[in-house]
């Protein structure tokens, strides 16, 4: 039987990732996924990274002709109208995802790491009751490897987070859905040379948005929508019919989700830990998740390395400062911006575009936070304001008394996620009764899903 001291399901950008983090650090690590080399990460093929991140993160860089596609730093965020754009100013690479996520690949090898590709993830071994390894299933045969740690970065499937006993401490839901968003990417080139785009462009009502695609004349015009590709459509036609695009000719469309609901309340148990879109580590405000896991993934390398190192099992127990340290460092931020945006998306049109004009929660500073993964802090002078300016609204009939409510209410629970989250308890010992605390919480909050355009 095979032995490593960490067994990793999943190869592409948490997985590997953490896999280098790990290896480099001089501990035995094995990635297996699913999929083959010439089909891993090849679901959408643009995707972002702040260019910062890569110092940040300590990540290879993407190289011309190969995965680098394109750089830009301008952005603007616009209301339901197309009017009173927010400006934003951060340096963002685009890159092609299967080929950047083979060089994470060989990075990850390059510093000891094994992959075994066409591997899939079939359970987990177990010895006293607790994780120990994995069976997986490749090339018609099945294998077992014993493993110090199982790390479950294997995506939306979450294939072996949601094979966990029900007791065995990390959530094993699956994630239904109406807990994806649904994203479709169109490939467009445009007619008019005045048209072609170096930077971006989003409307946050219609939840679409456009970006350079590496060719001068071309761009991607991308929209998110909740319960299925098939609303992600509707919302479309609704935003061509508000706001005219310049003419263009579709090249392709490619289609992809990402998780869009609450994290799991803990991260780990005996011999487990949960990472990536398995663990639902997105951005409440865009669902974009390579960056944001990274961030939990630093943490979990530093905890387990130093483990590894002392020696003896890994228990929930020794392990809980990945929780406690990623909830401190971003759990805490995102929280609160995802109970915040639950009641700032419930809008009409008419509405989010008065709330652009007079920038109320529309502003340039809070699309900074969202984008910098932050608090949505307001000042007192900066509530009194918006509310001064929300009851001249009402008066002149362009808001609605239930929109403020709704308002209102979100931004008061993102205060309340931020100050439950920072109550996360630093050890097993109050976990139980903090759950049941965010249980009732986020059940107060309702979800994203709800908030449809009208």
């Amino acid at each position: 039987m095979e032995q490593y001291d960490v067994l990793i399901v999943g190869a592409a950008t948490a997985g590997s990732y953490f896999a280098r983090k790990l290896a480099e650090a001089g501990h035995s690590v094995l990635v297996i996924d699913k999929l083959s080399r010439d089909t891993l990460g090849r679901r959408l093929d643009i995707f972002h990274v702040a260019k910062s991140d890569f110092a940040r993160f300590h990540l290879p860089l993407p190289e011309q002709n190969d995965d680098f596609a394109f750089e830009f730093s301008r952005g603007q965020t616009l209301s339901a109208f197309n009017r009173y754009p927010k400006k934003t100013q951060n340096t963002v690479v685009g890159m092609h995802m299967p080929r950047y996520i083979a060089r994470l690949n060989a990075w990850a090898r390059e510093a000891g790491a094994a992959f075994r590709h066409n591997a899939a993830f079939i359970d987990f071994l177990y010895e006293d009751g607790r994780i120990a390894g994995a069976v997986y299933e490749q090339d018609g045969q099945l294998r077992e490897v014993k493993a110090k740690l199982v790390a479950d970065c294997s995506g939306i499937p979450s294939v072996a987070r949601r094979k966990l006993p029900d007791s065995y401490g990390v959530e094993n839901f699956e994630i239904d859905d109406t807990e994806k968003f649904y994203v479709t990417l169109r490939y467009v080139v445009y007619h008019d040379p005045k048209d072609y785009v170096s930077g971006t462009r989003g409307w946050t009502y219609y939840k679409t948005w456009e970006a350079p695609e590496g060719s001068a004349d071309s761009a991607i015009l991308g929209v998110g929508a909740n319960f299925s590709y098939d609303e992600g459509e509707k919302v479309f036609a609704a935003f061509e019919k508000a706001v005219k695009l310049p003419r263009y000719t579709l090249k392709r469309i490619e289609r992809g989700t990402t998780p869009y609901r609450r994290p799991p309340y803990s991260f780990v148990a005996d011999g487990f830990l949960a990472s990536g879109d398995a663990a639902c580590l997105t951005k409440p405000s865009a669902g974009e998740g390579v960056t944001a896991s990274m961030v939990q993934l630093e943490i979990a390398a530093d905890v387990v390395g130093r483990l590894l190192d002392e020696g003896g099992y890994l228990t929930r127990a020794r392990l809980w400062p990945v929780n406690k340290r990623y909830v401190e460092a971003q759990g805490k931020a995102f929280a609160g911006q995802l109970a915040t945006l639950i009641g700032a998306m419930s809008t009409s049109a008419k509405e989010n575009d008065f709330f652009f004009q007079n920038d109320v929660i529309f502003s340039e500073k809070t699309f900074a936070a969202l984008g910098n993964g932050e608090p949505l802090t307001f000042s007192a002078g900066e509530m009194a304001s918006m509310a001064l300016k929300m009851f001249r609204g009402v008066l002149s009939r362009q808001l609605r008394i239930s929109t403020i409510r709704s308002l209102l209410s979100g931004m008061k629970n993102g205060g309340r996620a931020e100050a439950l989250y920072a109550e996360y308890p630093a050890d097993e010992a109050g976990y139980d009764a903090w759950v049941r605390r965010a249980d009732a919480f986020w059940k107060s909050c309702g979800s994203m899903a709800e908030n449809a355009i009208e």
